[in-house]
């Protein structure tokens, strides 16, 4: 089992929630103050090297559903992965470079 950390568009009540729908969900969490989050059209991206945190939802994943989400997040030719500590234990987070993000509006760490 893989834990993983997301933000967007894979939170409950999000239009891609239903990915993780057979996933075993841990509970809330908020990140240290060392992200930054930017608007990409309708979802979020998170770099390295900010000043927010972000919150988000950690789940236990199969790596079937692991693999399915790789392909959903177009890894690893846009997002990037790194591990998170986690009061759940770490889990991983997809992220971007930050040249990816120049010119975009930047979010508070909170998506929606």
């Amino acid at each position: 089992m893989n834990r993983v950390f997301v933000y967007g568009t894979l939170k409950k009540g999000h239009r891609n929630s239903h990915f993780m729908h057979s996933a075993e969900f841990l509970g809330s969490f908020t990140t240290h103050n060392i992200y930054s989050m930017y608007e990409f059209e309708d979802y979020p991206a998170v770099c390295l090297h900010g000043r927010h945190a972000i919150e988000g939802e950690v789940y236990h994943v199969t790596d079937r559903q692991f693999r399915m989400l790789d392909d959903l997040e177009c890894y690893p030719h846009f997002y990037q992965r790194i591990e998170i500590p986690t009061h759940f234990g770490d889990a991983w987070m997809y992220i971007v470079k930050a040249k990816l993000c120049h010119g975009k509006k930047q979010l508070p760490g909170t998506w929606l």
